[in-house]
């Protein structure tokens, strides 16, 4: 991987790992800071990056059996 890709892909880096730690501190998934409909692609690539790592951390399981 060269220098570019991977001052490239820090930016998502950074996004999972804010999302992880949104999800341990029991943030609600409304804390995301980037927008799913954001102007730029990076944004909304940004967002779900988040949204993946904050999912990671807060398996919540529906109970259907009522």
């Amino acid at each position: 991987m060269s220098i570019e890709s991977a001052a490239a892909a820090l930016p998502m880096l950074r996004a999972l790992a804010a999302g992880k730690a949104a999800g341990r501190d029991e943030q609600p998934v409304t804390a995301c800071p980037y927008s799913p409909d954001g102007d730029t692609a990076q944004e909304r690539a940004q967002a779900r990056m988040w949204l993946r790592g904050y999912a990671q951390t807060r398996p919540d399981t529906v109970d259907y059996s009522a």
